[in-house]
């Protein structure tokens, strides 16, 4: 089995998002180009009403927001599945403490019941029974440093008491960046494309131009912030 660091391990995760968006991405393209192809050849009031600008977004958006939707999906996918991975290891050691916590309250009661002078009738026993407490004292101090340790090298950001709504808003953010950024981008977009239509110099294929970049541009800068936030959020 493939053993991993934790970046190797996120590494390995978002090339395996890339690889699911790439397969649904060449998948979509197939019809896409077809379909933009079949309306060239036999609509020409689809020819006359577009340019090559127009065209190509038709025929390249709907593969990137396959590929944008399939990554996404797996990615958030991949992250749940190392959140219950890392939950299961968290609670596996919390309960091989509690155990180990457990053992050596019940040998620290035993020891209390028992007087000195019994324990030093114990065959071989003189007074090694002191030292074996302190022995166990030790120990105990030293499986909670390095659950501690564990946990905080595990890259999970801990934050005391409960989450506020800033908290709960940042992991949704860093949880789901493509939701966000559909959410406020097709509105961008939308919004973008309403504008135009006070211009009537315009033809229709310059307002789809328009639209393209300008809002090319909000939502590259859309993305850009999300992707800025998620890395901080790291």
């Amino acid at each position: 089995m493939t053993s991993y660091t934790p970046q190797g391990e996120a590494d390995a995760t978002v090339w395996d998002a890339m690889k699911e968006g790439f397969a649904s991405g060449g998948l979509v393209a197939i019809p896409s180009t077809l379909a933009v192809y079949a309306a060239m050849t036999f609509s020409p009031k689809f020819v006359k009403s577009t340019n090559w600008q127009s065209r190509t977004a038709l025929v390249i958006m709907p593969p990137l927001f396959a590929f944008a939707a399939a990554a996404e999906n797996k990615l958030v996918h991949r992250m749940h599945e190392m959140a219950a991975e890392r939950s299961h290891s968290r609670e596996m050691a919390e309960w091989s403490t509690q155990t180990q916590q457990k053992m050596l309250n019940d040998h620290k009661q035993q020891l209390k019941k028992m007087s000195t002078q019994k324990i030093l009738a114990q065959p071989g026993m003189t007074d090694k029974g002191a030292i074996s407490v302190h022995e166990n004292e030790e120990k105990e101090r030293e499986i909670a440093e390095k659950f501690r340790e564990s946990v905080v090298n595990s890259g999970v950001r801990v934050v005391s008491g409960d989450l506020g709504m800033h908290h709960r808003l940042a992991n949704f953010w860093q949880e789901n960046p493509f939701k966000i950024l559909t959410a406020v981008g097709v509105p961008t977009v939308f919004y973008i494309f309403k504008g135009r239509e006070g211009q009537q110099h315009l033809q229709l294929q310059m307002k789809l131009m328009h639209t393209r970049v300008f809002g090319q541009f909000a939502v590259i800068t859309m993305l850009l912030s999300l992707m800025g936030f998620k890395e901080y959020s790291k």
